[in-house]
């Protein structure tokens, strides 16, 4: 059974699943074996001159080896106008539904706009936040509305609130990722395990098995 590592910057390795993620403003080359992720990041805005960067989105979605949309979402820690932000993430949310594909979530500060557009959108994908640091009241809200949960470098410095925050997030929309981190997976699995007080193995099957039910590849 191969470990989940669901949202990484970097190709990875064959004992590894997981999506690697593509920004749409770049040529999309795809390696053999390698599941990609592909949107326009929040930091990436005002680089998206124009509209093409949709068009080209939907193209590239439609490749096999692209199971997801993102990331994509809403940055309050920058200076682009939350509209501006929300306006270029609803595309996504739309081609989600209509290629029936998750879409992996970027959120700084930004949990109850993404809780509130889902219900607006009333999204059947699923939703995912990656590099996930919300507080246990946060996450309670979230995963009654059925947002998966993957979890970074972030649980390894031992941090009280999120170390809580992973008490409350069902098994079954749980995940784990590096993203640009080069920490070894394993280590994650390792220390979230100890922190639930589950075995190892059954950790890793759940999450396998979430990815399975998720992207059925």
């Amino acid at each position: 059974m191969k470990l989940v590592n669901l949202h990484s910057h970097f190709e990875l390795p064959t004992n590894q699943l997981g999506l690697v993620n593509h920004s749409v403003l770049l040529p999309f080359e795809p390696k053999d074996g390698q599941r990609y992720s592909a949107g326009l990041h929040p930091w990436d805005l005002d680089e998206a001159t124009d509209d093409n960067w949709l068009q080209m989105l939907e193209v590239i979605i439609q490749n096999p080896q692209v199971l997801a949309i993102g990331e994509c979402g809403i940055d309050r820690s920058l200076e682009t106008p939350i509209d501006r932000q929300i306006a270029c993430f609803l595309p996504h949310v739309e081609l989600a539904e209509k290629y029936s594909k998750p879409v992996i979530l970027h959120a700084v500060r930004s949990y109850s706009d993404l809780l509130q557009l889902k219900k607006k959108q009333n999204a059947t994908t699923p939703w995912i936040l990656h590099g996930y640091q919300g507080n246990t009241e946060t996450t309670k809200q979230l995963a009654k509305y059925n947002f998966c949960f993957s979890i970074g470098t972030a649980l390894l410095n031992d941090r009280q609130k999120l170390n809580q925050s992973l008490a409350e997030i069902p098994l079954n929309q749980l995940f784990f990722e590096t993203d640009e981190s080069t920490v070894n997976i394993e280590s994650i699995y390792i220390f979230a395990a100890e922190q639930l007080n589950i075995p190892l193995q059954k950790l890793q099957k759940q999450v396998f098995d979430n990815y399975q039910r998720i992207f059925g590849s």
